[in-house]
């Protein structure tokens, strides 16, 4: 995901003037329509009034029309990783959200991945000078308030994999792309559009994010962070994860939905590192229950009524990209995982720190390594996927009005 950056900042870098410290810099800046700017460090006989390569391709960033970072490199020789001074860490937070993934390179690649809210907890913007802030044209609270049912949308549907043609099944739709939405990452994997769709389904106002980024994307686990306060700003009580899972259990066939019971985190890494966010949440959340109780006994009441037999499971999260091996699957087994899959817990995680009541659904695309005989591919997750969500879009339409009352 990084190594456009790192060949801009790379080029950059080779045109520095650094006559007095010979420590050249590189810097490149991707913004939200995907243009990446570049910049190196200009030194001269004055030394405090040189210029860092931030700087550099910020300026180029805002002369060319862009006013949002989404995505940043520094790249400089040497042992140590080479960051951000506190200037330009300040520069940066001024067109970049707390999320916003800034890797540190050296000559042979990105050494560390961190973000602009790590490198600046306490960040100085347009907010705190009462001008609001956020992407162009208004906070991303402003902008989803403007879409069609706002006042009246308390769930939120999180698309996984394969699954976002499960906003086919939406009535009256508006939409608003993740780019227009300050602090939301714009997904690069195939089957993530990268758009918040407004909608009614079965006449229950809802929020469907069609698209989601996973950490092996390159971006940090707190990525998911903005997203999730921003809807819990907008008034959102219920966020929906959905994904697209392998079978461990043996008794759940490709194309089958199950509502997740519980999870295992074995991706390594935790959305709530660094600083906590005491207006939103406690240092340390309980996670007892992470997938509300209630709800999902009112899911399996509901759906067994219908006659739609609802099975749960508990989920683990890799890191991925690759897919598990039969050795990970049967250990995997052994700790009590019914589904893999390669999302959902971070979000689960930053939901349940904001309070947000949280429901989980996995849609089953194959069976894991080692079951089946044949090899994965992401390709069987798209098309079983498809399957899946109308079996999804099913069971949502007869649960969500009875979940809706129940919020």
């Amino acid at each position: 995901m990084s190594d456009d950056l790192f060949e801009a900042a790379k080029a950059a870098r080779g045109h520095a003037h650094c006559p007095y410290s010979g420590f050249a810099v590189g810097a490149a800046l991707r913004a939200e329509d995907g243009r990446i700017f570049a910049g190196a460090n200009v030194e001269n006989a004055a030394h405090p009034q040189g210029q860092c390569a931030e700087a550099s391709a910020i300026g180029a960033l805002v002369s060319a029309g862009a006013k949002r970072i989404v995505e940043a490199l520094v790249l400089a020789d040497g042992d140590a990783l080479i960051s951000p001074c506190g200037g330009c860490r300040q520069r940066l937070a001024e067109f970049a959200e707390p999320a916003t993934p800034v890797h540190l390179a050296g000559p042979a690649g990105v050494r560390h991945t961190t973000t602009v809210g790590e490198l600046l907890p306490f960040g100085f913007g347009e907010g705190h000078l009462g001008r609001g802030g956020g992407s162009e044209g208004g906070s991303a609270v402003d902008r989803l308030s403007g879409l069609k049912h706002a006042g009246d949308t308390r769930i939120a549907i999180q698309l996984g994999s394969g699954l976002g043609a499960l906003v086919d099944a939406l009535a009256d739709v508006d939409a608003v792309d993740y780019g227009a939405l300050a602090g939301f990452p714009q997904p690069t994997v195939a089957g993530h559009r990268g758009r918040v769709v407004a909608g009614q389904l079965a006449g229950v106002p809802v929020l469907c994010l069609q698209g989601r980024v996973h950490l092996y994307e390159g971006g940090p686990a707190a990525a998911v962070n903005a997203p999730i306060r921003t809807l819990r700003a907008f008034g959102i009580r219920l966020l929906v994860l959905t994904n697209a899972a392998g079978a461990i259990a043996p008794h759940f066939e490709p194309g089958s939905v199950v509502l997740v019971s519980d999870h295992i985190n074995a991706l390594g890494k935790n959305p709530l590192v660094g600083p906590n966010a005491d207006d939103v949440g406690p240092r340390f959340p309980d996670m007892s229950v992470v997938y509300d109780r209630e709800l999902r006994d009112l899911v399996k009441k509901t759906g067994a009524a219908a006659g739609l037999r609802v099975h749960e499971g508990v989920y683990l999260a890799t890191l991925g990209p690759s897919f598990e091996t039969p050795a990970e699957i049967r250990a995997f087994k052994a700790i009590g995982a019914d589904l893999v899959g390669m999302s959902t817990v971070p979000e689960a995680i930053s939901a349940r720190h904001a309070g947000l009541r949280v429901l989980g659904f996995s849609a089953v695309t194959n069976r894991a390594a080692g079951q089946s005989g044949r090899p994965l591919s992401h390709d069987e997750t798209l098309a079983v996927g498809a399957v899946a969500g109308e079996k999804l879009a099913k069971l949502l339409g007869v649960v969500l009005p009875e979940v809706h009352h129940a919020l």
